[in-house]
């Protein structure tokens, strides 16, 4: 494939250096709309709490660049690259560049263990865990959710934008 054509999945997790619903997240938000907006990136970002699980999708160059971006980023630790994949430009998230909502880490076999470790995953284990954020994401667009951070069904990426940087 020519760098033109490459695309890449990509699936991680990290620690919030925040509590949940802490401001921090709808900031993390709105810098990851725009961005993924200008450079042809989708995905959905999920928290769990105490963790966060993200699985994107776009041009190969741009998600490297991503990628740099998020393993410095203050407002997490413990970047854990767990899939990256060359794959076809058809993106599991399209209808949005980036969707937001909770999950049951527990539910996915991802929760942290006594003493906050992370749980190994093996490959299946991963590949299962980026089929479920992709779940979630498709289930997102279609029903919507309950917090206040998420996206809305039918919602579009300026309006979503808008709707997370007004005051409340």
């Amino acid at each position: 494939m020519s760098a033109v054509e490459c695309h890449e999945k990509i699936l991680y997790r990290s620690l919030p250096a925040h509590s949940d619903l802490h401001p921090s997240d709808t900031d993390i938000l709105c810098s990851a709309l725009r961005f993924n907006a200008a450079n042809g990136i989708t995905g959905y970002l999920l928290r769990t709490g105490n963790q966060f699980i993200q699985a994107l999708h776009g041009p190969c160059g741009a998600i490297a660049a991503l990628i740099e971006r998020i393993a410095v980023d203050p407002r997490h630790s413990g970047f854990d690259l767990l899939i990256r994949e060359e794959t076809g430009p058809i993106s599991p998230f399209s209808g949005w560049s980036l969707g937001y909502d909770h999950f049951m880490a527990d539910f996915a076999g991802v929760g942290l263990l006594p003493g906050g470790t992370r749980p190994p995953l093996t490959p299946e284990m991963r590949a299962a865990l980026f089929d479920r954020v992709v779940e979630a994401a498709t289930e997102a667009l279609e029903f919507g959710s309950g917090l206040p951070q998420a996206r809305r069904p039918g919602e579009s990426d300026a309006d979503y934008l808008t709707r997370l940087e007004s005051p409340v």
